[in-house]
């Protein structure tokens, strides 16, 4: 990996997309009352059930007509020419609504006498087997226009036909006098105003689904609650989808010729060369890799109900693509032209140095535009320059292989990073682990591979044009894509797409569905409500994200090390674990949160910026043993705005350490280390590979920052040398989640304690380390 030279935009990255069989360079309401209206809201029961009550007293069968299909733009009208006394019905569809959402249909109706005169409106009702009729409109209470007439399906109805994405209502349209007409209609996703592929996006929904023939089929249950949260209304009665929220695609160029994806394109206020670009056939052959913008767009923002392909988890948000290796950031930081971005991205290199890219996400979060970041695939694996100098004994562990808080790019202050699960409802083998995740969201494995241990990735969007015009690699050999059943309703999407980078844009999605509940929402109220309604290991139905601490012996230790403190709570009754930060997102709960958030004493607060709080005093660090066991303590916090403010109590917002003066001292004790003393690449990997750094808050919770085994590879002597400078006086901040929402006292403690196979330079690591807290003055 290439370093990056410090300008104004970023030139390198790794997109966070993966697979295992190939090398790719992307990876990856409430109802109204309706006691005025002339029809029956009676919703239980079986269609002749319904007739019953309405007057059907005849028990003769002669009087019901067969059933007449509904479809949109249909006028269906049948006459009864067997009595003179009977009546003709009309009923036809102007509007698809949704069962997904509660959005309903809306139908006209006319009832007319055989003498040619309209019966009166209360001499009939009209009744359904699963949904519901009413004249009032389920979300915003308004009464339909005359001859109207609203159909839904409420959430609870969900689930408990036959097939869940898919039935045929049936509907009963009943006179005073016992003449009925009886109709259909097709609802659910494999309709005009369905999508086809819902039913194999368990992210969204998982009832178990396999279309994809992975040995390990997904666990019903394990998905991110998004339904019952598009079931939701803002402060207008507008269902949540996500109605004006702008997002930015920060990735390759997102293809808007796809047919999920053209209706969702906006054009943001600057007309840079590096956004909205266009994707040609000829790039994508060259690297197919280039379409997992498109792939992340259709995850986020996907058109629903448009008899077509997937729907996105913010289907009705606006999207613009700024292409990940030119855009200006500078230009993400524009509140006026987007509302939340996207990085499904990562930069592996502590020396891709960019002060000014860190001062670019400040800015975004103090406009209120926040960034859902991906936190990585580095589980099991190194992708640092030299990788082979690095260790591996974390592959034989089981446990992290690789500290991802390296470059510029990876080290924001208030970055949403995500971590990955899967369909059974557990981390994702790849994804990256660490004290600096936020959240999870839902990346999958790599689907269909032959193998015993297969289990879904992410069904999404691909690209415009026919997979035969381009080179797929093994997805075009899979069951999932070979099917010639569905090969044209799938031709223009994956169901391998993975890695972080899928996690990222699931929880851009939900975020995206919060935004629209609270559009003055600010970057911290919105952590806050991912963070305490993520669903975690004491979460019903979610007791597969549970796992015990991780140790083991180290060898150069003599000793069992910790490698992972497992799920635990902070002082503030928040869980929290490396595995997966605060835990999965819940769309639902979430937006409901967002919703009363001005109710929320602690989320309230929020709607302004954090302060930043600095440790004062001098030489926090000490050693006994020569710098092999290294102990720091941070006091004194000083408001870094006001000299004065030294006193308070502060509610934590982040946490972070500054580590550019971190090196090696001098250290014969073995060859590995004199090198690393001497900033050779290779000594510095043995070394970094065998630290351990620990972190405790003034109320006992602690954090391992840097566990054992996990390869880093900075080292600030190396840094500073580079940077040209004489001194350490640049920041080099590592972040730490966990100790969000602990109250401290300004004058209390944090402890920070080093252990290392190689001594470490105490007196140089005295001369800029220092803790910065970002809170509230409680």
């Amino acid at each position: 990996m290439k370093n990056i030279k410090p300008k104004l935009y970023l030139t390198f990255f790794n997109a966070l997309l993966i697979s295992s069989l190939a090398t790719l360079t992307a990876c990856g309401g409430s109802s109204g009352s309706d006691s005025g209206s002339p029809v029956s809201d009676t919703q239980t029961g079986d269609s002749s059930a319904n007739d019953g009550s309405a007057g059907d007293d005849t028990g003769s069968s002669e009087n019901q007509n067969d059933e007449i299909e509904l479809e949109l733009g249909k006028n269906d009208a049948v006459s009864d020419t067997k009595a003179a006394a009977s009546d003709s019905f009309t009923l036809s569809l102007l509007e698809y609504g949704d069962m997904f959402t509660g959005k309903p249909y809306i139908l006209k109706y006319t009832v007319t006498s055989s003498n040619g005169s309209n019966v009166a409106s209360d001499n009939f009702s009209i009744t359904a087997q699963y949904g519901q009729f009413s004249r009032i409109h389920p979300q915003t209470g308004r009464t339909a226009p005359s001859g109207q007439i609203y159909y839904y399906v409420p959430e609870s109805v969900l689930g408990t036909t036959d097939n869940y994405y898919y039935f045929t209502e049936s509907i009963s349209l009943t006179t005073s006098a016992g003449k009925t007409q009886k109709y259909r209609m097709s609802v659910g996703a494999n309709t005009a105003a369905g999508d086809t592929l819902f039913t194999d996006q368990w992210h969204i929904k998982n009832i178990g689904q396999n279309p994809f023939s992975v040995r390990r089929a997904p666990v019903a249950g394990i998905d991110l609650n998004v339904i019952p949260a598009w079931h939701l209304t803002d402060s207008s009665s507008e269902l949540i989808s996500c109605r004006n929220v702008k997002v930015a695609v920060w990735d390759t160029t997102v293809d808007f010729n796809h047919e999920d994806l053209a209706s969702r394109k906006y054009a943001p206020s600057s007309k840079a060369s590096f956004i909205n670009g266009t994707l040609s056939l000829s790039e994508v052959r060259q690297d197919s890799g280039i379409l997992h913008g498109t792939m992340v767009s259709g995850i986020i923002g996907a058109e629903a109900a448009n008899g077509k392909g997937v729907r996105g988890i913010a289907y009705n948000s606006k999207l613009a693509s700024y292409e990940a290796n030119r855009t200006n950031v500078a230009y993400l930081a524009r509140k006026n032209d987007l509302d939340i971005a996207n990085a499904s991205l990562g930069l592996d290199n502590s020396y891709a140095y960019e002060p000014t890219l860190e001062m670019y996400y400040q800015s975004m979060f103090e406009n209120g535009i926040p960034l859902i970041k991906a936190a990585g695939n580095e589980f099991g694996r190194v992708t640092f320059s030299n990788s082979s100098y690095y260790p591996q004994k974390c592959v034989n562990l089981g446990i992290s292989c690789q500290l991802n808080q390296t470059s510029s790019f990876n080290r924001g202050r208030y970055l949403i990073n995500v971590g990955a699960i899967n369909s059974l409802g557990k981390k994702s083998s790849y994804s990256t682990i660490g004290a600096h995740l936020w959240v999870s969201g839902t990346g999958g494995e790599f689907g269909y591979t032959g193998t015993s241990d297969s289990s879904a990735a992410i069904v999404t969007t691909k690209y415009s044009y026919d997979p035969s015009d381009y080179d797929e690699g093994f997805e075009s050999r899979t069951p999932w894509r070979t099917a010639g059943s569905t090969y044209n309703a799938r031709k223009n999407y994956t169901h391998v797409m993975n890695g972080t980078s899928s996690a990222t844009p699931s929880v851009t999605g939900v975020s995206s569905l919060v935004i629209q509940a609270k559009p003055d929402i600010s970057v911290p109220q919105l952590r806050y409500i991912l963070a305490t309604t993520a669903s975690n290991d004491t979460t019903s139905g979610w007791s597969t994200l549970k796992y015990s601490p991780v140790k083991g012996s180290v060898s150069e230790y003599g000793q069992q090390i910790t490698f992972d403190n497992g799920w635990h709570s902070n002082a503030a009754g928040l869980r929290f674990s490396n595995y997966y930060g605060f835990g999965v997102v819940d769309a639902y709960k979430a937006v409901q949160k967002a919703l009363a958030c001005d109710q929320d004493d602690s989320c309230l607060k929020r709607a302004v910026l954090p302060e930043d709080y600095k440790s004062s005093g001098s030489n926090p660090c000490s050693s006994s043993d020569g710098g092999k066991n290294v102990t720091c303590v941070f006091t004194g916090f000083v408001n870094t705005d006001n000299a004065n403010d030294r006193n308070s109590y502060i509610d934590i917002e982040n946490t972070s350490l500054n580590l550019s003066s971190f090196t090696y001292a001098s250290d014969t004790s073995n060859s590995y280390c004199r090198a690393a003393y001497q900033g050779n690449t290779q000594g510095i990997a043995y070394a970094n590979n065998l630290l351990q750094i620990e972190v405790t808050s003034p109320n006992g919770t602690r954090a391992l920052l840097k566990p054992v085994y996990a390869n880093w590879d900075f080292d600030g002597k190396t840094m500073r040398k580079m940077l040209g400078m004489s001194n350490y006086r640049y920041d080099f901040r590592l972040n730490i989640s966990e100790f969000f929402t602990e109250v401290v006292s300004a004058r209390s403690s944090f402890t920070v304690n080093f252990k290392s196979k190689c001594a470490i330079d105490v007196n140089t690591l005295n001369q800029n380390i220092y803790m910065l807290l970002g809170g509230y003055s409680n």
